[in-house]
């Protein structure tokens, strides 16, 4: 006798359904390993099925993701479930944030800001909680997209379903505005930050800093007024390192931390001369490009005449940080010679990532004050901080798409926008175009097209022929995607860096 095959019967997985209706099936799905549901009868407003069993109706989500075996398989409870309700996609959402966001975003360096204050603040804050299923449902998208900003597009699932989780939050966080909780401004923070890297993901720089100085006007106003309300460090530390970046996005100085470290400078070198972790490390280079990365957001954008008129005080101050670089490298390399063979493999490449901030940042401060060709005598340092780029990128096996912290793309971009040798700039490009990835408000993309942008430019001055340097597709796409991501941004005009290389003016 023939056994004919029994089938699973599947059923069209349904678009609709209050939130507390779906919630509800999933639990006794999980529970009973069954295939039973609690069915919904979509009332408008509030299911009748919830109001009939004294169930409070979460209302009904307006878009559901996609059904993807591979991205449900990261749905499986590693962690406590959250104390109110929340959907699969909710969960689905929340898990790739948790296990492919976060781990990225702390890849270079150990922080608690990830591991212990978001996540610990979304498990028990809903408003937190929707903030984080936003970034990870775009982040999962940014990845498919290859890091490409594409802007806010309605037409994508995960963008629908970003934008309804935005709600959420904000709709928790409105709930709780006349709080007294003292735990509710670094929950408003949390939130803040999540935005941020939310709208760096889309491209939306103009909406990112708009949530980094809502933040940054919280953060002032607690440690004004309500000093005895404790913020965790590492969340301020996150603030004042977007602070810093956003110079070069902007008026050319920070929002709230303005250093004026160099007049400190036994301080500084006392920091430098007792270096004995990473740590210790990770914080005299931060303090190194607190001072640099505001100073050469003040020049790249000068004229020539305009240098000359202020070249005196400019002069000074590139000295001057450029000494106190000078110096870290020479107690670095003793820290390199006695303590870098007894670091682990992490901290040995967190090491190698702050080294290599150091050395582009002294290359960028030698030529800051340039407007024309870089000389071809400095030919040789473009080689070495490249190779040195090279070598940390071949290091690095897993590497995340998205970090707060800067790590090759500044120094990339030194070498593939000023470099007297194209060959080499073109080098640097490639290594660019291998990892597409986000380092804090820098994409690897955008750097790549205004890099070649500027190749092309200088290359018709010259009278070279006006042909593709790389794959004519590939290049543009990239035309494109650059157009489209500066005329979405209405601050693109006074990013430093293209001023400095007259970007919009060719």
């Amino acid at each position: 006798m023939l056994r004919t095959k029994r089938r699973r019967k599947y059923s069209k997985r349904s678009l609709k359904g209050c939130r507390t209706c779906r919630a509800t099936s999933n639990v006794v799905a999980d529970e009973t390993r069954s295939s039973r549901h609690v069915k919904c009868d979509e009332s408008p407003g509030v299911c009748n099925n919830c109001k009939s069993s004294g169930r409070k109706c979460d209302g009904y989500d307006l878009h559901r993701l996609p059904l993807e075996k591979r991205a449900l398989s990261l749905t499986q409870p590693t962690y406590p479930q959250p104390g109110w309700v929340t959907t699969t996609d909710e969960r689905r959402c929340f898990s790739y944030f948790r296990e492919c966001s976060m781990p990225g975003l702390g890849a270079l360096f150990n922080s608690s800001l990830w591991q212990k204050i978001i996540l610990q603040i979304s498990h028990v804050d809903p408003a937190a909680y929707h903030a984080a299923n936003m970034l990870g449902a775009l982040h999962e998208d940014s990845d498919a997209n290859k890091m490409r900003l594409s802007g806010e597009d309605f037409q994508r699932v995960r963008h629908r379903f970003a934008l309804e989780q935005a709600s959420r939050a904000y709709t928790h966080l409105s709930h709780r505005q006349a709080s007294n909780d003292p735990q509710f401004r670094e929950v408003i923070m949390v939130c803040c930050l999540l935005f941020v890297m939310s709208e760096l993901l889309l491209g939306r720089y103009d909406n990112a800093f708009q949530h980094l100085h809502s933040g940054l006007r919280i953060l002032k106003e607690t440690q004004e007024y309500h000093r005895a309300i404790s913020l965790d460090d590492s969340l301020v530390r996150a603030f004042e390192r977007l602070d810093i970046e956003s110079a070069h996005f902007g008026p050319g100085v920070p929002f709230l931390f303005a250093h004026a470290g160099i007049d400190n400078k036994l301080h500084i070198l006392d920091l430098f001369s007792n270096m004995q972790t990473v740590t210790d490390v990770h914080r005299s280079v931060t303090l190194l490009l607190n001072m640099g990365i505001p100073f050469l957001a003040r020049c790249w954008p000068l004229s020539a005449v305009e240098i000359a008129a202020e070249y005196g005080d400019l002069f000074q101050k590139q000295q001057q940080i450029l000494s106190l670089n000078y110096e870290f490298q020479r107690y670095f390399r003793i820290f390199y010679s006695v303590v870098y063979h007894t670091l682990s493999g992490r901290d040995q490449l967190g090491v190698d990532v702050l080294q290599l901030q150091s050395l582009g940042q002294i290359l960028s401060l030698k030529t800051c004050l340039i407007k024309g060709p870089v000389p071809n005598s400095l030919t040789p340092e473009y080689i070495t901080l490249l190779s040195a780029h090279q070598a940390l990128v071949a290091k690095l096996s897993d590497r995340p798409t998205f970090t707060l912290d800067y790590g090759v793309v500044p120094g990339l971009w030194v070498v593939a926008s000023q470099c007297p040798d194209y060959s080499i700039r073109l080098q640097a490009i490639h290594t660019l175009q291998i990892w597409p990835h986000c380092e804090g408000f820098v994409n690897s993309n955008v750097v790549v097209s205004m890099a070649l942008e500027n190749m092309k430019t200088e290359l018709r001055i010259r009278g070279q022929p006006d042909s593709s340097i790389i794959d004519a597709d590939t290049e543009e796409e990239l035309s494109r995607f650059l157009f489209n991501t500066l005329k979405s941004t209405q601050q693109a005009t006074n990013w430093s860096f293209i001023r400095g290389i007259d970007l919009l003016q060719r």
